[in-house]
């Protein structure tokens, strides 16, 4: 077992910084929030993290029982487990009380698409039942497939999805400012192949979510 950091075991929040409370472990759990990802992609999202760490992070969580491998080889990836998927709202609560804290990078391109993407589809509380399906959601070079239940989004990266939705950046950008998928669609910045209404319902659902209140008057006067 990973030595733990050493919080006061006795205290319920000490002990759930003992697995997570090492620097990027949270981090670590959000990019896996929306699904599994290789080694490499994990690297590539969380810009500035150094390889022995993150390698130390994953071998931490996974002996806690937070994250586990699948697959071997180049087909091996990380994912996490129904006690790590437990950590969503702690996240998202995180996510809220960090928003007023924001500051955007010189370079808004060198941003992760899945960073904006992770705080779009996982903002709400709830989705409208006419959002029901499986999804497969693009951005660039990023992939999800998730699937919406009972007005709750998991990721589902082994279903067949019944509607593809693909973002450009400008796109995500959009959806972050709480444009709607008719004035996105105008601009070519997204397309739907598959249940168009389902869609729609679903991308008006998460569109300028709550946890990035505080970013978005910046993001208005960069576009402006």
């Amino acid at each position: 077992m990973a030595t733990p950091v050493g919080y006061q075991s006795f205290c319920p929040v000490g002990a759930a910084l003992n697995v997570v409370g090492e620097r990027w472990a949270l981090l670590v759990i959000r990019d896996l929030l929306l699904g599994p990802r290789h080694y490499s992609e994990l690297l590539n999202g969380l810009g500035g993290i150094g390889t022995d760490i993150l390698a130390a992070r994953l071998r931490s969580l996974q002996e806690q029982g937070v994250v586990r491998q699948t697959g071997e080889g180049r087909a091996r990836r990380y994912e996490l487990t129904e006690s790590g998927q437990a950590l969503r709202p702690v996240l998202t609560a995180l996510a809220r009380w960090g928003s007023e804290r924001l500051r955007l990078p010189p370079d808004t391109t060198q941003i992760p698409p899945r960073v904006p993407l992770t705080s779009l589809l996982l903002g709400p509380e709830s989705l409208p039942s006419r959002a029901h399906g499986v999804y497969e959601i693009r951005v660039e070079d990023e992939m999800v497939r998730v699937a919406v239940t009972d007005g709750r989004l998991l990721p589902s990266p082994d279903a067949d999805p019944d509607t593809t939705i693909e973002l450009t950046r400008p796109g995500l950008r959009a959806l972050v400012l709480g444009e709607q998928v008719d004035e996105i669609e105008r601009s070519g910045a997204v397309s739907i192949r598959g249940d168009r209404r389902r869609a729609v319902a679903l991308l008006n659902a998460v569109a300028g979510p709550p946890l990035l209140d505080g970013l978005r008057a910046r993001l208005e006067s960069e576009r402006a």
